[in-house]
């Protein structure tokens, strides 16, 4: 039954799969955020620099995960979909508004807002799924194959002698 664990390697389709995803609900969230920008970009603009950080953030995460699939890139990509969510409930939630927004105070159905919450919340899901599943999968095959080796064949490659 261990054999068969240490042999288990992650389905590719899957994985390439979860990518494309990720990678179009961060290209959904940075659309969003272009939609509604324009509105921000007003006397106080402080929320507008902010939407252009989560949409450079969002385009550039997207790319990275569509280009190679490193943790990294779906820790970077929960990370623009929090920082997102934590600015929706900071400008609303806030009784003196944030970064000078005083006019989303209170504001919870806003259209656009929800759009963004629901996107940011698939982002975040699919990196608890596959990101963290993918993880503890990889790391235990790996830690089972190790054991099964002998000692001579666990050592890499340029520490041996010859």
């Amino acid at each position: 039954m261990f054999a068969r664990i240490a042999r288990w390697q992650p389905d590719q389709g899957a994985a390439a799969t979860a990518r494309a995803v990720g990678a179009l609900a961060l290209a959904a969230l940075a659309v969003i955020h272009v939609v509604d920008l324009p509105g921000t970009l007003g006397p106080d603009r402080l929320v507008g620099i902010g939407y252009l950080g989560i949409i450079a953030g969002a385009v550039l995460v997207g790319g990275v995960l569509i280009a190679r699939p490193h943790w990294l890139a779906w820790a970077a990509a929960a990370a623009v979909a929090a920082s997102a969510m934590a600015g929706y409930v900071l400008t609303r939630g806030l009784p003196g508004g944030f970064l000078g927004d005083h006019g989303d105070v209170g504001n919870w159905r806003c259209p656009l807002g929800i759009a963004a919450l629901s996107v940011e919340s698939v982002i975040i899901l699919l990196v608890l799924l596959v990101g963290l599943g993918g993880w503890q999968a990889r790391i235990h095959a790996t830690s089972v194959a190790g054991q099964n080796l002998p000692a001579a064949q666990r050592t890499p490659e340029f520490s041996r002698p010859g």
